[in-house]
């Protein structure tokens, strides 16, 4: 995972939401903000049904409180996320219910998945509170390490009773991926960033292929990435020829047959990326596509910066920065364009120059 902690050191509604405030250190029991004043008459007894009951707290708990702060501070989130953390997620208008009711649900039946789902929400508060943005980003890390560890093995046994479990949490994976280097007090590195999420992105379609026909027949059939209807379709005349001038370089200048034909395979799979990205105008997955369908040379050659591997990279750079309105895609796009621009040198800025050109441009595509 290339998530940071505070300190900037690297460890393994609308679109946005509504911010909400938090305060104190990264420890979960920050954000509570405990209520001193016991319900009169039940300081530490309950009536029931006319009998008295001797009112029992948990360990942690304080006289006249049922909670302890951790047990508040996740209900919060969870209040959060069902009124706001949801509709950042959602790639379509089709997902909401999803997101708000169906994910929950399964949340409570799966430890990883609830996880998943306060990771995802600590992040967006993150995002989205700059004046907690170190509290947020604490507990975000912690919930995603915890998240992972709890996931892990279910993958060696995925059956038609989990996998909506996790592919549920599949989904949250790149929102995290995407999202924990967009918080602005901790600048990234592009290059090395864009690599370590294309790489996880890759991983999870593995859930995807194993129970692909299982979530074909559910409601998760609506997350599914779609593909696009003519893959080999016209694209606008600008891209028609960015393409071009891509497959035109690899032919020149990769001698090696196999990772040149690796390289169409990847200019393909932009092309169906472009292709995807205008039939469906605004759905965020859409930036799945790419990491997901290249062939397992390229992320390695993308690791190692050649030059005709970053040129690719750029285009796909493209269509996040199409879709920077999503706050979990936010300044990718530009970021990992002007890093290529800079890491490929002069040389190969005219293979670039489409998506250089397209960066600058602030306006939401699609």
């Amino acid at each position: 995972m290339a998530a940071r902690s505070a300190k900037g050191g690297k460890l393994s509604a609308d679109r946005d939401g509504a911010p909400a405030a938090g305060s104190g250190s990264p420890d979960t029991s920050s954000l509570s903000h405990q209520d001193d004043s016991p319900v009169s008459g039940l300081q530490h007894h309950e009536v029931i049904r006319g009998q008295d009951v001797p009112f029992c707290p948990d360990n942690g708990v304080a006289p006249g409180h049922a909670y302890t702060s951790n047990e508040r501070d996740k209900l919060r989130l969870m209040h959060h996320y069902t009124l706001f953390t949801y509709k950042s997620i959602a790639a379509a208008p089709e997902a909401l219910d999803i997101w708000q009711n169906l994910i929950p649900q399964l949340a409570f039946e799966y430890d990883f998945l609830l996880q998943g789902i306060l990771a995802a929400t600590s992040l967006h508060l993150a995002l989205t509170d700059s004046s907690h943005q170190e509290t947020h980003s604490g507990l975000a890390l912690q919930y995603y390490i915890t998240a992972s560890a709890l996931f892990r093995p279910h993958l060696t046994s995925i059956t038609p009773s989990n996998i909506s479990a996790l592919f549920a949490f599949s989904c949250i994976v790149p929102v995290c991926a995407f999202g924990f280097p967009q918080i602005p007090y901790l600048p990234i590195n592009p290059l090395p960033e864009i690599h370590e999420t294309i790489v996880l992105l890759r991983g999870t379609a593995d859930i995807v292929r194993s129970g692909s026909h299982w979530l074909e027949c559910g409601p998760f059939k609506h997350l599914l990435l779609p593909e696009p209807s003519s893959p080999c379709g016209a694209l606008p005349m600008e891209i028609e020829a960015a393409l071009l001038g891509l497959s035109k370089r690899n032919d020149e200048t990769t001698t090696d047959a196999a990772l040149r034909n690796a390289y169409c395979m990847a200019i393909t799979t932009l092309r169906h990326t472009f292709r995807l990205a205008g039939e469906a105008p605004g759905k965020a997955n859409t930036a799945l596509l790419f990491p997901i369908q290249i062939p397992p040379e390229i992320p390695v050659k993308i690791r190692d910066g050649e030059p005709m591997a970053l040129s690719i990279l750029a285009h796909y750079a493209v269509v996040l920065h199409w879709l920077n309105s999503f706050i979990w895609l936010r300044r990718w796009g530009r970021q990992v364009v002007n890093a290529v621009e800079a890491a490929v040198g002069e040389e190969w800025r005219g293979c670039i120059a489409w998506a250089i050109e397209e960066v600058k441009n602030d306006t939401t595509k699609v």
